[in-house]
């Protein structure tokens, strides 16, 4: 943290100077990575709040949850806000189990599914199947936790674009913030045709600080996997809560990754 200090303050008296006062360019390809990364952040941030939430509800709601036959859930938009569907399978398909909606003021919508309320819509069992096809491809990945991943699936923005599916290392504690060894796995017509680790290694944020240095107030890391801080800068700046300095290391540029009114912002500082 004293190095991060000593940073700051340089660039702070460097970008002080009127010969250096206009902030850094960005290029094109750097505006639509940048893009991107917030939309997808903000998307995983979402699909991630709206199955935990939903997870609580369907264990109030539903009497004996391990006897359900659920095997996981599905993510998709509404009017009013995620709709979360929690589904079984049933024969060569799959059957919905319970559902609710959840938006930042809460969780809603909360059903038990049977008869034709079970019924799942052709873009749910597309993102169910793309989940399915990621999680038994034969690529092997890296654990950070001892912990399963936690997985979010990303529609498509246009017809012809891959479903992502993330795999999550999940947050175990507020004390800490894990953004080592996260995956993304991208699937079309039910087959991975890519898939990235977002760092070479287990990386984990301290939340919490000493009595002498306190709580951290931000964070510098370097990234060495791209030339632009990534949706998983994003969506870890979330937990943080706190700046994530990004230094990405092809370029030689710094990026400051911040959560600015509810809504994630990057901004090249170097």
């Amino acid at each position: 943290m004293d190095f991060l200090m000593r940073f700051l303050a340089a660039l702070s008296l460097a970008f002080s100077s009127p010969l250096l006062a206009e902030e850094p360019k960005i290029s094109a390809e750097e505006e639509a990575a940048l893009k991107l990364a917030l939309d997808r952040g903000l998307a995983i941030y979402n699909h991630d709040q709206a199955a935990w939430h939903t997870t609580d509800t369907a264990r109030e709601d539903i009497k004996d949850i391990n006897s359900s036959g659920i095997r996981g859930w599905v993510v998709t938009e509404s009017d009013a806000g995620f709709l979360v569907t929690y589904w079984r399978p049933d024969g060569d398909g799959y059957a919905g189990v319970y559902s609710a909606v959840w938006n930042p003021d809460g969780v809603t919508e909360r059903k038990l599914l049977s008869g034709d309320a079970a019924n799942l819509s052709a873009e749910q069992i597309k993102l169910i199947e793309a989940r399915q096809a990621a999680l038994n491809s034969k690529i092997e990945i890296t654990r950070c936790s001892k912990s399963p991943f936690n997985l979010v699936v990303l529609p498509p923005k246009e017809n012809d674009d891959p479903i992502f599916v993330y795999f999550l290392v999940p947050q175990a504690d507020l004390e800490s913030v894990p953004l080592g060894k996260h995956y993304r796995f991208a699937v079309k017509d039910g087959k991975v045709i890519s898939h990235r680790a977002f760092t070479k290694g287990c990386i984990t944020l301290p939340l919490t600080g000493d009595e002498e240095k306190g709580k951290p107030e931000s964070f510098f890391l370097s990234h060495v996997l791209d030339p632009t801080p990534t949706e998983i800068h994003v969506f870890s700046v979330f937990a943080a809560r706190v700046p994530i300095f990004v230094n990405t290391t092809s370029n030689k540029s710094v990026w400051s990754n911040e959560i600015s009114a509810g809504q994630p912002r990057i901004q090249k500082i170097r």
